[in-house]
């Protein structure tokens, strides 16, 4: 199941894929999405902050892997509790975070998967909570747990501990002429806990997201593009038989901004285009490269 950084407040095959997203969008790994977990942590809009939205994507395709080959809505609402009392010193942020996330479909996932539970089309419903801590402005870690269910039986259920650390490079790079460059380097770690039919897996991805801005200040486009690698020590079945290491990589690129920023200054538009390298060993469902679309909404309040 997921997820796509700022703060890490939560930081995003066929015997049950559920693995369901670093700047303002999701960049193309579905799990509840970083676009609401990741955001910066905002301590001066109080203490609770919520964030629903929802993303089109043309396939859904999560850590190098197939998981429905039918375009999916995939909406999601994570709220976040700040706790400022527990700031101070080289500690500049703490706050807790809980959401669902969803991914649907018209019609069955595919790649062999059911889709006769009570709510057909229902490919996944999650729930997470967790908990992120900032150092120093700069500084980011995030504990999440993940709980994969299928209102449509395409799964069984299993859970996810994740671990995301990441570094705000913002502000490092004043000789880069493209107006708030950013490399955002972030590590992701995951284990499965309880999948049904396979030992658990670990799960780690390196990233870089540069990013910059575009436009006009007052409705700057932000551009990222996602540099993106992972690897398993038994998530990746190898079509020969056995595990291998290494699962994909990806990249390509993706946009956001805020289309009315006087009006209504919460709510964000984003795009984009993820193209995957999945490793030709891996039992991965996919071709030797996949072009996924996506676009979304969001709204914080």
């Amino acid at each position: 199941m997921k997820s796509i950084g700022g703060a890490l407040v939560l930081m995003t095959a066929a015997a049950g894929p559920a693995l369901g997203q670093e700047t303002d969008i999701p960049l193309g790994d579905e799990r509840p999405p970083e676009v609401a977990i990741l955001d910066p942590m905002a301590q001066d809009e109080g203490r609770f902050g919520v964030d629903v939205g929802a993303v089109a994507v043309s396939q859904y395709i999560s850590r190098g892997v197939a998981f429905a080959e039918e375009p999916s809505l995939q909406p999601y609402a994570t709220i976040r509790i700040d706790l400022p009392e527990l700031t101070g010193g080289a500690v500049t942020g703490v706050n807790l975070t809980f959401g669902t996330w969803s991914s649907l479909q018209d019609g069955p996932p595919g790649l062999g998967q059911a889709n006769d539970g009570d709510f057909p089309g229902w490919y996944e419903a999650d729930l997470y909570a967790g908990a992120t801590i900032q150092l120093r402005d700069r500084w980011n870690g995030a504990l999440t747990y993940y709980r994969y269910h299928s209102p449509a039986d395409s799964f069984a259920d299993y859970g996810d501990l994740e671990l995301i650390v990441g570094y705000d490079d913002a502000g490092r790079w004043e000789g880069v002429p493209l107006r708030g460059f950013s490399l955002n380097p972030a590590l992701r770690l995951a284990h499965e806990l309880d999948r049904p039919g396979r030992k658990d897996a670990l799960y780690v991805q390196p990233s870089l997201t540069p990013s910059f801005g575009l436009g006009a200040p007052e409705r700057e486009l932000t551009v990222s593009i996602p540099l993106v690698a992972g690897f398993s020590d038994h998530y990746y079945d190898a079509i020969g038989g056995g595990k291998t290491d290494y699962g994909f990589f990806r990249t390509g690129v993706a946009v956001s901004m805020t289309p009315f920023p006087q009006a209504v200054e919460s709510l964000s538009l984003s795009g984009g285009v993820d193209l995957w390298f999945p490793n030709a060993d891996v039992a991965s469902g996919l071709d030797d490269q996949e072009l996924v679309t996506r676009f979304g909404v969001n709204w914080s309040f």
